[in-house]
């Protein structure tokens, strides 16, 4: 207790240290709330809060000097905190970027030489602390607001019934009476880009698959489009059969997506927010095949944790979310994010390497394998599955082998992101053979991508227009795909089959 006296409450102590640990992660997740939960937030403030103390005690115990320890442990966690975006930022502006066995000594070296200017110093640095001190607090009491706000929102919005916000299901009309109502599979492969695109951009001719999703009966509406880059506008526009959004673009110079329709929507929801992921689990599809004696049945991934998992687990029959199974407290995308930005950054994949990607590959290997065997569970079903991939993290080769975790990302490289979507192709194909095969009564089969390749990801090379571009295949028994438009938006996918075979009287919207 004297040792603590003595070093730590002689004020101005510095308290700073433990704020400065606990800034970065905060301000992480205050600025993505919508996106995460606090557990996983919770593992790394601890570990940043005890390596800062374990540092801080070093050198207090080097220096002679709780406050000179302070200061040298905060330069620290600067260099610490800021080592990925100092390295990404001369990527960005196109300078060289130098190798991590060079930039990590460097800032280390750096780091000690500031030590020992401080070691030297005759000043007591009390002024420095006390100025120190008041900037860590209001920075840390202006995320704690941020999430204060946000969790007092959020009780408003949970005070009613999610069901209640959403608007009620159209009523069909004249309902077809069918001997054996077919299954309805809706399958997203995620960012999975247009045929053309690969063509153009990524050297890769697809006309095989689709020309053998032809042969078996598919329709290929092979100019689709969306109008939002976002999975969570995409999943719910298409869920609600209506247009959410305005239409965006891709602005290059600002580096970003802008709004270019003029249409009055009224008040958008955000794309990653509680209100979207409210619309997209408790959607007007899922409760009109409700109504008809389906069971609802949906498969999630890593993305939906945190969002909207916990109410599709809600609203729907069986839920099933292999990514969940195959983690661990290290592997979320919220500790990718912020470890990345630091000092681990080349460490990280190597660490959690193995766990990561099998959580990565499980997802999408056991949503797979469980797909086919739901031909054999009796009843008609909606089946609504979420494939993660090809969108990242690029955990496949074109064979489904394994790709280093330094690839996992790579963007800049094509043969990463062409090798998972060959891979997911074919197992794509395999799927719907099998789902074919196996059922008694020819499914309803509605294969889309949420959207196309993004050219906001570093270092692609993509056209900025691709990712409107969708894949858009559907296997619908005994309708006349000459009425079908080539062109027929996401929107309108449930309203065709609503109409053509449960008699329900929808009009089509405009494509986009």
């Amino acid at each position: 207790m004297a040792w603590l006296k003595k070093y730590f409450l002689n004020w101005p102590a510095p308290i700073y240290v433990l704020l400065g640990a606990a800034f970065p992660v905060l301000y992480l997740y205050a600025h993505n709330l919508t996106d995460t939960e606090f557990r996983e937030a919770a593992l790394p403030l601890a570990l940043c809060l005890a390596g800062a103390m374990a540092l801080w005690a070093l050198l207090m115990l080097i220096l002679r000097n709780a406050r000179k320890a302070g200061l040298g442990t905060i330069i620290f966690l600067f260099f610490f905190f800021t080592y990925g975006h100092f390295r990404d930022g001369l990527n960005y502006l196109g300078l060289f970027v130098p190798k991590h066995a060079h930039l990590l000594p460097v800032m280390l070296f750096v780091w000690c030489y500031c030590v020992y200017f401080i070691s030297r110093a005759k000043r007591d640095f009390r002024t420095t602390t006390t100025v120190l001190n008041v900037v860590a607090v209001a920075l840390i009491a202006i995320n704690l607001f941020n999430v204060a706000s946000y969790e007092i929102r959020l009780t408003r919005l949970d005070s009613g019934t999610p069901q209640d916000s959403q608007s009620q299901t159209p009523a069909a009309s004249n309902l077809t009476e069918l001997d054996t109502l077919p299954d309805i599979y809706f399958i997203i492969s995620d960012e999975y880009a247009h045929p053309d695109t690969m063509k153009e951009w990524y050297s890769h001719n697809n006309s095989e698959f689709i020309n053998n999703l032809e042969s078996k009966g598919f329709f290929i509406a092979s100019e689709s489009r969306t109008r939002t880059p976002w999975t969570p506008q995409c999943l719910a526009q298409a869920l609600n059969m209506e247009y959410l959004t305005p239409g965006m673009e891709w602005d290059q110079d600002k580096n970003k997506y802008v709004q270019t329709e003029s249409k009055d929507f009224g008040s958008v929801d955000k794309p990653w927010s509680d209100p979207t992921y409210q619309k997209l689990a408790y959607n007007k599809v899922a409760d009109f095949f409700k109504m008809q004696g389906y069971e609802y049945i949906a498969f999630g991934n890593a993305i939906a944790i945190g969002r909207w998992d916990s109410y599709m687990e809600d609203n729907v029959d069986l839920y099933f979310n292999y990514y969940k199974e195959g983690a661990t407290p290290w592997i979320s995308l919220f500790q990718d994010t912020l470890w990345k930005t630091t000092m681990l950054r080349p460490f990280y994949y190597h660490i959690t390497g193995s766990k990561y990607e099998t959580a990565w590959r499980r997802q999408t290997l056991y949503t797979l394998a469980h797909l086919k065997e739901l031909p054999e569970v009796e009843g008609p079903k909606f089946v609504f599955a979420h494939i993660y991939c090809p969108h990242r993290m690029l955990v496949f080769g074109p064979e489904g082998e394994h790709v280093s975790p330094v690839n996992w990302s790579n963007f800049g490289d094509k043969q990463f992101y062409r090798g998972q979507y060959i891979f997911i192709t074919a197992e794509l194909e395999k799927l719907i053979d099998v789902l074919l095969a196996k059922s008694e009564t020819p499914p309803i089969i509605i294969l889309q991508s949420d959207h196309g390749i993004r050219p906001h990801h570093p270092n692609i090379v993509v056209g900025g227009d691709e990712w409107h571009k969708i894949l858009n295949a559907m296997y619908l028994p005994g309708m006349n795909y000459s009425e079908i438009s080539p062109a027929i938006s996401p929107v309108n996918t449930f309203r065709l089959i609503f109409n053509h075979y449960f008699g329900a009287d929808y009009p089509l919207l405009e494509d986009d």
